[in-house]
């Protein structure tokens, strides 16, 4: 089974945190749902959540991906956060995967593993705060390396599917992807 670590902080965007979570369970994976801190999370728009654990609790698991939701004040907590900065840069430097969208990609920075990568983000949210080496696309979403970066909470859909593709394969994928009923797509 694939095991799938989602931090959660005050203040992350609610549309991307529950898709990610969302559909990677109904791809199959354990998500593990930890805080920074105990107890219940807000998101920005209200929906509050109640995570598995705290970061603390599981700083020593292994995960095959760690997928940051954005949103801010969100994404400066996951930044702020020295556990999950380490968690981040020991994953990335295992070469297991490591997804972030919308604002998050400032804990990417914050945990220095941005040195000569292609990302995209949220209009300005790496603005002073990414490598002079790292290129910041206006794309939707960018894979470079064991990276997988996206925009924001209009293309939260496609990053998870893409994540699910990534872990699994694209016959995955489409399996979660069909009951979903998008247009085009098992949909009108």
């Amino acid at each position: 089974m694939k095991r799938v670590l989602v931090p959660l902080a005050d203040g992350c965007e609610d549309l991307e945190a529950i898709t990610i979570t969302d559909l990677l369970v109904r791809a199959g994976a354990e998500v593990v749902r930890a805080g920074l801190k105990p107890g219940e999370v807000t998101a920005g728009r209200g929906a509050r959540m109640l995570p598995d654990t705290v970061l603390e609790c599981v700083k020593n698991d292994t995960f095959d991906m760690i997928a940051l939701p954005g949103g801010r004040p969100g994404a400066d907590h996951l930044a702020e956060s020295a556990v999950l900065r380490d968690m981040v840069k020991n994953q990335f430097e295992a070469g297991r995967w490591v997804a972030a969208i919308c604002a998050a990609p400032r804990a990417l920075a914050a945990a220095g593993v941005l040195e000569n990568r292609t990302v995209t983000c949220f209009p300005s949210a790496l603005d002073g705060l990414a490598p002079a080496s790292t290129t910041v696309t206006e794309n939707p979403m960018e894979v470079d390396g064991h990276l997988i970066t996206a925009k924001g909470p209009g293309v939260a859909m496609d990053f998870t599917l893409l994540l699910i593709e990534t872990l699994w394969n694209k016959a995955h994928r489409k399996e979660v992807e069909g009951p979903l009923q998008r247009p085009g797509i098992g949909g009108r």
